[in-house]
């Protein structure tokens, strides 16, 4: 990601409120936003998902991570288990309907779309394989 011009080479030509703003939208770009916080993670044993973040506080952006593990799976520490077939219906929780959701993370090779219009508390999606574990970003 490209960074911002530094505000302190033009700042004494700002009005003090504009240049507040200027040096937060700077500081804020350049390494402070944040998707979420791991907050659990699943047990270092020997599969795939060892030590892979399960669990997240939301950060300072506008969406959630949300780990789905894969149909089957137990004791990951994972929000969700996809069905064995089937929608699974995630709650979102931000308080708006989302614009979408990109996979972050998965452990094979996986698709997961939409199968429903997404609603201001919920978003349903599927997998294309259910034997897949994902970590999903939904803003």
């Amino acid at each position: 990601m490209a960074k911002t011009y530094n505000p302190s080479s033009f700042q004494a030509s700002l009005p003090e409120q504009q240049k507040i703003w200027v040096q937060s939208v700077h500081k804020n770009i350049n390494g402070n936003l944040d998707l979420g916080t791991p907050t659990g993670q699943q047990a270092h044993d020997a599969s795939v998902n060892a030590g892979v973040f399960t669990k997240f506080d939301k950060g300072n952006g506008s969406g959630i991570l949300v780990r789905v593990a894969a149909n089957g799976l137990a004791n990951t520490g994972a929000a969700y288990n996809w069905p064995s077939s089937g929608s699974l219906t995630i709650n979102h929780g931000l308080g708006r309907q989302p614009i979408g959701f990109h996979v972050v993370d998965n452990d094979k090779t996986v698709n997961v779309f939409r199968t429903a219009a997404p609603t201001a508390t919920h978003i349903t999606v599927q997998p294309t394989d259910p034997t897949a574990s994902v970590t999903l970003y939904i803003f």
